[in-house]
């Protein structure tokens, strides 16, 4: 077994692939091992939105590990909580409501070791494979490596700071949300939410980021992949419990239609 886990997910981006992700809100492992069952190459647990305990995210990224799919935590900007994660496994972080500069350099330095950030030096859990194997600064070296680093920008203020934002190095992907974004500019038509996110995702893409954004599953789909698609988003999500109400409901319907 590798000492640190290689991040399938950070290999794919940077060989220029797409990169596949289901959403997860709930404390079911059952659901990781569907999602690589299936195809997804990583799962992010959302614990900005969900009440998923530390306990319960430990459990859902050893059936990552033991499934083979990249488990990536969705966290509010908590140090403390990051670490712990992190300590525990997670190859992976997506961290939302990053608007300015000093929230990117507070990111990169509670999750990365030195000399790219500050994070806490701890072997002796499962995330550094209980001290064995490696020397400590190799071992923080391939751990630095294959961490993948998410940063979200959701709120309208980050648009006068891109250029120094996406300057800040550690990060690896931008994720753009679009709701929280549409809100922030004050719920305007549609189309001004559009341009803000086409200068997100071209200063992004310009800035040498890989981006992300995620499907709205109780959405028609081929229109939302070709928007990202020309977008040049390479990271895409879904949420699977969404996936499944739309497939389930599309599924009853057809059911009560060839019975009547």
């Amino acid at each position: 077994m590798n000492v640190v886990r290689i991040n399938k997910t950070k290999r794919k981006l940077a060989a220029g692939e797409l990169a596949i992700g289901a959403v997860i809100g709930s404390p079911a492992p059952e659901l990781v091992e569907v999602a690589a069952v299936a195809g997804f190459d990583f799962v992010t647990f959302d614990a900005e939105h969900e009440p998923l305990d530390d306990s319960q995210l430990v459990d859902l990224i050893r059936a990552a590990e033991a499934f083979d799919i990249t488990p990536i935590v969705r966290v509010p900007k908590d140090p403390d909580r990051l670490l712990r994660l992190l300590d525990a496994g997670a190859q992976g972080v997506h961290v939302p409501r990053c608007s300015t500069v000093a929230n990117m350099r507070e990111l990169v330095a509670c999750t990365r070791f030195y000399p790219e950030g500050q994070r806490t030096f701890y072997r002796l859990g499962r995330g550094g494979n209980f001290s064995h194997g490696l020397a400590d600064d190799e071992w923080s070296r391939q751990a630095n490596a294959e961490l993948l680093v998410i940063a979200m920008i959701e709120e309208v203020s980050a648009l006068e700071q891109l250029t120094p934002m996406l300057a800040v190095p550690g990060i690896d992907v931008i994720h753009i949300g679009p709701k929280d974004l549409w809100q922030s500019m004050g719920m305007p038509p549609k189309a001004e939410v559009d341009n803000a996110v086409q200068q997100i995702a071209a200063a992004a893409l310009g800035a040498g980021k890989q981006l992300s954004m995620q499907l709205a599953a109780i959405e028609d789909l081929p229109p939302q992949i070709a928007r990202q698609q020309s977008t040049g988003v390479t990271m895409r999500s879904i949420p699977l419990l969404g996936l499944l109400l739309k497939e389930g409901a599309a599924l009853a319907q057809k059911l009560r239609v060839r019975n009547t």
